[in-house]
């Protein structure tokens, strides 16, 4: 590409941020397609709108603190003091509204910083799926690649320390996967102490696999029978936390061990069942039957032609060992987080298979049956990102975001106002 046409996706990203992405998201093969989803994240940051429904979220809180540390006017001593004090664990948001808080004590720049990094572990993965598909795509496949977008979106960026956690996560994982690159682990390691502290339970299935490598076939035991018996003892399970883990971690995640918490959620009484509608219950869980009935298909069909492949076959076993442990911790509550980056693992790989190795008949019926479900989840996920989303974001410009910077009113606020 000649000099002068580096840069001009910068100058119509400049004048529309929106239909800039959507051009680059289809032409996703261009040099610049991965950058300009990272400036979108970012612009989508910089016209954030905490809508209604977002009124006692973390990022609410997130906000406040940037005025709060502004106004205390602490030194690093006094930082130290305030971080042990928060009682968290990782120090990457603490630290990140410490120095936002240096200059400004408007808490909305600490979102755009966190667009910056989010933003870049979310298109970095992307793209190193999408870097991989060969020939022309065919149309099963662009509707696994909009769940791979959307397994965990942009709009996840209310939630930045776990779903950060998460991308950053998977951004150490699939090189070692793919590439064997074992340095790469340093993300998945360095993840629970700097991003977010729940991430420790991610090493256990990650020990696993670097211990006992490629057991497909174990691994597939283990992975039906989590489907069975995804059930934690809950009270031995706190007693183990209790008894090994650091004092300030057990401190910290008691309110997600809590029995009557634990209890509420496997009855179906739990705040993540009361306060949704039907279809924001269910659209996470059609994804995960879906995907699980194309795991099964695939070990039961193609396992002697994904075991000749060394790169699917990391990826399946892993995958297969890494839901299972999903599939368990989702009987805890926000246990179930896990489970999106269990599917964005798994769309990884479905999506690379059904793309670039042969369409055989019985998977062609498969992915008939399974796109209305699929389908399902990518409406009512999109349906997720108007909590967050502004007018400003689809429509507005950089320009424009400064006038409104800070002020932005939510998607969802503006249409049931109307």
């Amino acid at each position: 590409m000649p000099r002068h046409q580096k840069s001009y996706h910068l100058i119509f990203f400049f004048l529309q941020p929106f239909f800039t992405l959507l051009y680059y998201l289809k032409n996703f093969r261009k040099p610049a397609a991965k950058n300009v989803m990272w400036l979108f994240t970012v612009f989508y940051a910089a016209t954030f709108a905490i809508g209604a429904e977002n009124a006692g979220s973390d990022i609410v809180r997130y906000v406040a603190e940037v005025s709060y540390l502004n106004h205390l006017n602490v030194d690093v001593n006094g930082l130290v003091a305030y971080y042990i004090d928060s009682g968290e664990f990782d120090i990457l948001r603490t630290l990140l509204a410490y120095l936002v808080s240096t200059f400004t004590d408007n808490g909305f720049y600490l979102i755009i910083v966190f667009g910056v990094i989010y933003g870049y572990f979310f298109s970095r993965n992307m793209w190193y799926v999408l870097d991989r598909l060969q020939g022309r795509i065919k149309i099963f496949t662009k509707i696994l690649v909009i769940c791979l977008f959307l397994v965990i979106p942009i709009w996840n960026l209310n939630g930045f320390r776990f779903w950060t956690g998460a991308h950053i996560f998977v951004f150490g994982l699939l090189p070692f996967l793919f590439e064997r690159k074992k340095r790469s682990l340093i993300w998945c390691l360095i993840t629970p102490f700097v991003v977010h502290y729940s991430f420790i339970v991610t090493l256990v299935p990650l020990g696993v696999y670097l211990i006992l490598g490629n057991r497909i076939k174990l691994y597939y035991v283990v992975f039906i029978l989590s489907l069975f018996a995804s059930t934690i003892n809950i009270a031995k399970f706190n007693s183990f936390v209790e008894t090994y883990a650091p004092e300030n971690l057990a401190d910290r995640s008691s309110s997600y061990r809590s029995e009557e918490l634990v209890k509420d959620l496997r009855e179906g009484e739990g705040k993540y069942d009361t306060d949704r509608v039907w279809y924001a219950k269910y659209y996470d869980v059609v994804l995960k039957y879906t995907l699980t009935a194309f795991l099964l298909f695939f070990y039961r069909s193609f396992r002697k032609t994904i075991a000749t492949n060394k790169e699917l076959l990391r990826l399946l076993s892993f995958i297969l060992l890494f839901y299972s442990f999903a599939n368990v911790l989702s009987s805890i509550p926000s246990g179930f987080r896990f489970l999106s980056i269990a599917n964005l693992l798994t769309l990884s790989f479905i999506t690379l298979y059904l793309q670039n190795y042969i369409f055989k008949r019985d998977l062609y019926r498969l992915s008939k049956i399974a796109t209305p479900f699929l389908l399902f989840f990518i409406l009512i996920a999109f349906r997720q990102s108007w909590y967050s989303i502004s007018v400003m974001a689809l429509i507005g410009n950089p320009i424009t975001a400064i006038m409104t910077f800070g002020e932005n009113i939510s998607l969802n606020d503006i249409i049931k106002s109307l």
